[in-house]
C-alpha cells in the first residue's frame, strides 16, 4: 500500500510541474538555511578524529581575579594561568584527564621557528601543552610519538610536528631527531602528524611542544580541558571548580577568583564573556531561545507558502476524493495518501536544502567557521547522522505544517460535497 502511495505521489508531482518545482525550491530554501545553522554548530560540536572527546569534556576559558587593597579594588582577566591550574586544577579528582593548552589564536600560537643552523624563519602556530592532551585527543602519526608524561614533567624540548610544517622545514627529509629553534630555543623532533583541519580549534597547530619547556610558555595564559568519564559527571566537575574557587579565596585573603565555565562543548563554543555564573545561565537560556524562535520563522513562511499548493491541488481532486469515499475509502486512507504526496515534495525540497546548506558553508567557511579561503573542512564533519535526522524531521514538520490541516478537511467532507466540489 505504501509503495502505491509514493507511485501516485510521483505521478501528482510530474502532472503539476511548475507547481511542484516552485515547491520544492522554496522548501529547499528554507530548510537550506536551517541546515546551515544546524550543520555549521555540529561540525562545532561534533565528536571526531583528533577531537573525539569533545561531548564528554568541559572547557575552563578564563579567569577573573579580584584584589582588594587600601586604595580599592582591581579586577583583572585572562586565560587561565599555568601556575594556578598546577596548584588548584590538575588535583581535581571527577574528571578522567585535566589538560592545560594555550588558546588557538594567532597572539598566542604564532611564533617563528627555524632549523637549527639556518637563518631561514617560518612563522608557525605552536601549541603549548601537556601528557593528557595526548589522551584526549586522538592525532594521526605519520611517525614517531607525542612526548609523554616523564618528559612533560622534566621540561625535555621536545616536539611534535605537522606534515606540512616539517616539509617546509625539511624538505623532504625525515625530520625525527633533527632540532628545529622556537623563539631561538632548540627542540628535538619526536613525531610527525597529519594535518589538522582549523575547525578543530584546540588540536589544531604545526607544532606541539611541553608547556614545562620553557618560562616564556608557562607565563603564558590557555584553556582547561576536563575530559569526564562519563557526561553524568558534568555537575560534579562543575561543584569542584566552584570548590576551587572558595579554596582559592581561603587561602588568599586579599583576592577572589572566579574560573569561567566550566562549559560543555556545547556552550563554549558560544563564546560567552562573563564574569558571573548567573550572566552564563541567562546568556545560554537566551542564545537557545533565540534559535528556537529562528527556526518557527523559517519554516513558517514556506508552511503557508506550501498551505496554498496544498489546497490547491486538492480542490483539484475534490471529484476524485469523493468517488473513492464512495466506494468505501475509509478517511485515514485519504488522509494518509495527501500528507504522502506532500512528504514527498518535502523531502525532495530537504535533500535539495542540504546540499545547499554544504555549498553554503563552503563558500562561507572563514564567515562561518573562521576558516582560512584555502581551508578544509573534513567530510566526516559535514555528513552524521543528527545532521541526517534533522533534515527528515524537519521535512515532516513543514509537511504536517502545510498539508496536515487542508488534508484532514478534505478526508472529513460528506460525499455528496466532494464530488460536487463544495467544500464550504
Amino acid at each position: 500500500m505504501h509503495k502505491v502511495y509514493i507511485k501516485q505521489a510521483w505521478q501528482m508531482l510530474k502532472q503539476n510541474k511548475f507547481i511542484s518545482i516552485i515547491a520544492i525550491m522554496g522548501t529547499a530554501l528554507a530548510i537550506g538555511i536551517i541546515m546551515t545553522i544546524i550543520v555549521t554548530d555540529e561540525v562545532k560540536n561534533i565528536s571526531i578524529a583528533p577531537e573525539i572527546n569533545r561531548n564528554r569534556t568541559m572547557y575552563l576559558k578564563s579567569q577573573y581575579l579580584f584584589s582588594e587593597s587600601s586604595t580599592g579594588g582591581r579586577l583583572r582577566g585572562g586565560n587561565i594561568n599555568y601556575e594556578l591550574a598546577k596548584e588548584y586544577l590538575f588535583t581535581l579528582r571527577t574528571p578522567e584527564y585535566i589538560s592545560f593548552v594555550n588558546e588557538n589564536n594567532p597572539y598566542s600560537t604564532s611564533m617563528l621557528v627555524n632549523r637549527q643552523g639556518t637563518k631561514k624563519t617560518i612563522d608557525a602556530a605552536v601549541r603549548t601543552t601537556d601528557d593528557s592532551y595526548w589522551k584526549i585527543m586522538s592525532f594521526s602519526f605519520v611517525e614517531g610519538r607525542p612526548f609523554d608524561k616523564e618528559e612533560y614533567e622534566s621540561g625535555v624540548q621536545v616536539a611534535v610536528v605537522s606534515e606540512s610544517m616539517a616539509e617546509k622545514i625539511f624538505s623532504g627529509e625525515n625530520p625525527i631527531g633533527k632540532i628545529i629553534e622556537i623563539t631561538f630555543i632548540p627542540f628535538r623532533i619526536i613525531g610527525i602528524v597529519r594535518d589538522v583541519s582549523p575547525i578543530f580549534t584546540e588540536a589544531a597547530g604545526d607544532i606541539w611542544v611541553p608547556v614545562t619547556s620553557s618560562s616564556d610558555f608557562q607565563r603564558k595564559g590557555g584553556i582547561i580541558m576536563l575530559q569526564a568519564y562519563n557526561k553524568k559527571d558534568f555537575p560534579a566537575i562543575i561543584s569542584e571548580i566552584r570548590e576551587v574557587e572558595r579554596k582559592h579565596d581561603i587561602v588568599n585573603e586579599s583576592s577572589k577568583i572566579y574560573l569561567q565555565g566550566p562549559f560543555s562543548r556545547n556552550n563554549y563554543v558560544m563564546d560567552i564573556s562573563s564574569k558571573n555564573i548567573d550572566e552564563e545561565t541567562d546568556i545560554i537560556r537566551s542564545e537557545r531561545q533565540k534559535t528556537i524562535i529562528l527556526f518557527c520563522l523559517l519554516l513558517s513562511v514556506p508552511a503557508v507558502n506550501l498551505a496554498s499548493f496544498s489546497v490547491s491541488r486538492i480542490k483539484k481532486r475534490m471529484m476524485e476524493i469523493g468517488v473513492r469515499k464512495a466506494f468505501g475509502a475509509k478517511r485515514h486512507v485519504i488522509l494518509f495518501q495527501i500528507l504522502y504526496e506532500n512528504m514527498l515534495t518535502s523531502l525532495i525540497g530537504g535533500v535539495i536544502g542540504l546540499l545547499l546548506s554544504y555549498l553554503i558553508i563552503f563558500s562561507l567557511r572563514h564567515w562561518l567557521l573562521g576558516i582560512p579561503a584555502d581551508g578544509t573542512i573534513p567530510i566526516s564533519a559535514l555528513f552524521s547522522w543528527p545532521v541526517i535526522i534533522s533534515v527528515f524531521l524537519f521535512s515532516i514538520v513543514l509537511n504536517i505544517l502545510s498539508a496536515g490541516i487542508p488534508a484532514y478537511k478534505a478526508s472529513k467532507l460528506e460525499i455528496v460535497n466532494s464530488i460536487t466540489q463544495n467544500d464550504n
